[in-house]
């Protein structure tokens, strides 16, 4: 699996949300993070650098960018990741641990409750 950081990730979500985007349009929609515009340049060509995500079309000085990882599957690869490190692999056991420390809310476990209800039909 590609490793991303935190930060090349919230790059990450605005090239998926985008699907092509510049890197001013990046660079806009970043601007809550407070980063210098090199920054996120930095963080584009270390993404590109990587192959997570690719150049799609140049106009001048301008590139298009395109993710080339989908989203969801990295989604499952990092969840996977994470229960594998914080819980040997037991999704059971983080459930169990999030509804132990009350992270969950009723509505949440309502909703597990019917997406458990409904896998068993």
């Amino acid at each position: 699996m590609i490793k991303i950081s935190d930060a090349e990730l919230e790059v990450m979500k605005v090239i998926w949300g985008r699907k092509e985007t510049t890197s001013l349009e990046i660079i806009k929609e970043l601007e809550h993070c407070n980063w210098n515009d090199n920054t996120i340049r930095t963080l584009i060509n270390r993404l590109i650098a990587k192959k997570a995500v690719g150049i799609s079309k140049k106009e001048g000085k301008t590139y298009t960018y395109v993710p080339l990882i989908k989203q969801d599957e990295y989604k499952l690869k990092r969840s996977r990741n994470f229960v594998k490190q914080f819980f040997d692999g037991s999704i059971h056991d983080m459930i169990l641990n999030f509804i132990d420390n009350d992270e969950l809310s009723k509505e949440d476990l309502q909703d597990l409750v019917d997406k458990v209800n409904e896998k068993k039909k």
